[in-house]
């Protein structure tokens, strides 16, 4: 019965490190590679672009907010109760319209980085799918967002992916387009 029991446990960890051997993992930074790959400039380029106005916008309102600040301040002493009312209420209207403004312009940056980055991301999981095959990999894992506290750096594929990004995004949309 030992005999048997001993087999048995053998061919156990036999099969276990054959499939062990078997096994072939990487990782990949995946905010690496959508931030620095040529698509991922693309989209930030765009981003910034579009989003100039409005950084503008809330710079020149919180110059106003400011200028109304030092006024009130100025002419705390000078002012009577009701009109230093006025002009608190004033300031006060003002900042949440900028309160509202910022959220608002958070939203639609938000919007614009999610339809960016849409595209680049679909090609990425293709990407790494056809990586992942070619190549014999069991699994890839994102190391930021999976939860990964270590991976020996021979297992890090950023770089290779992100190379394989750019030639399957010029492939798709050409040099100049998206």
């Amino acid at each position: 019965m030992k005999k048997l029991l001993c087999l048995l446990v053998g061919l156990i960890l036999f099969w276990a490190g054959v499939a062990m051997a078997a096994t072939k993992i990487g990782v990949v930074d995946m905010q690496k590679v959508i931030s620095q790959s040529e698509p991922g400039q693309q989209a930030l380029a765009k981003l910034k672009k579009k989003t100039k106005g409005m950084k503008a916008d809330l710079d020149k309102q919180k110059k106003e907010l400011q200028a109304l600040r030092e006024e009130l301040q100025k002419q705390a002493l000078v002012l009577s109760q009701e009109a230093k009312q006025d002009k608190e209420l004033e300031f006060r209207k003002k900042v949440r319209d900028y309160q509202d403004t910022w959220q608002a312009y958070q939203r639609k940056i938000k919007l614009e980085e999610q339809k960016l980055s849409r595209p680049i991301i679909q090609l990425l999981a293709e990407v790494i799918k056809n990586y992942a095959k070619k190549n014999g990999y069991t699994a890839i894992w994102d190391m930021r967002a999976s939860g990964l506290l270590y991976a020996n750096e021979k297992v890090n594929i950023t770089n290779e992916i992100m190379a394989e990004l750019n030639k399957a995004w010029k492939k798709k949309y050409g040099k100049g387009k998206k």
